[in-house]
Formats: structure tokens, C-alpha cells, sequence
């Protein structure tokens, strides 16, 4: 069964890998993603304004259009591996439950 009071390291460090991690650090790697997006834009921008003024404004627009792609396209995987481990915990309650069931009914009534 799931046992929802495991503290952070007793997930991290769990090798059976029976309790999951990540919907406890979605949110940071999500930040440092942003981060790590953001500068590297600001770094291209910087490095297109030493060739040129035009090349360094093209360069500025082309830069947001794609962070902001970047985003979202970070933003819609990490949601979909927080979908995919809330379906596989989800799973394994419902298993549990259902291998609970059957032995409760197989066992003969006094």
C-alpha cells in the first residue's frame, strides 16, 4: 500500500521505487527550468546585439516568441509525468483494494 507519510528522502532513496518522487519536485524542476530558459535568451540576445542593433531587435522578438514556446511546451510534459505517476498511484490503489475484496469474499462466513 502507499504509505502517504514518507518523508522526501525515504522517496528519493527508495529503491523499489514503490513511492514517487516527482509530483514533489514538479514545481522546482518547472522553476528551474524557466530560469535556465530565460537565460539562455537573454545570453542569445546579448550575443546579437554585438553583430548589430537589427540583428540584436530580431533577435530579442525571435528569443520571446521561443521562450514562450518553450514554456509551454515545459510546462504541458511535466504535467503529463504528474498524470502519468497520479494514474499509476491511482492504479495500485484500486488493485489493492480489489486483491482486498476478493479475500474478503472468498473466506467463508461463520
Amino acid at each position: 500500500m502507499i504509505n502517504p507519510n514518507k518523508g522526501f528522502f525515504e522517496k528519493l532513496f527508495d529503491l523499489s521505487f514503490s513511492s514517487f518522487v516527482t509530483p514533489q519536485i514538479v514545481g522546482v524542476l518547472y522553476i528551474l527550468g524557466l530560469v535556465s530558459g530565460v537565460l539562455f535568451s537573454l545570453n542569445t540576445i546579448r550575443f546579437a546585439f554585438r553583430w548589430g542593433f537589427a540583428s540584436g531587435v530580431g533577435t530579442l522578438v525571435i528569443a520571446l516568441l521561443s521562450l514562450l514556446i518553450y514554456a509551454i511546451f515545459l510546462r504541458v510534459s511535466l504535467e503529463g509525468f504528474v498524470a502519468i505517476i497520479r494514474t499509476a498511484e491511482n492504479t495500485k490503489i484500486l488493485a489493492e483494494e480489489a486483491i482486498s475484496r476478493q479475500t474478503n469474499s472468498s473466506r467463508p462466513i461463520n
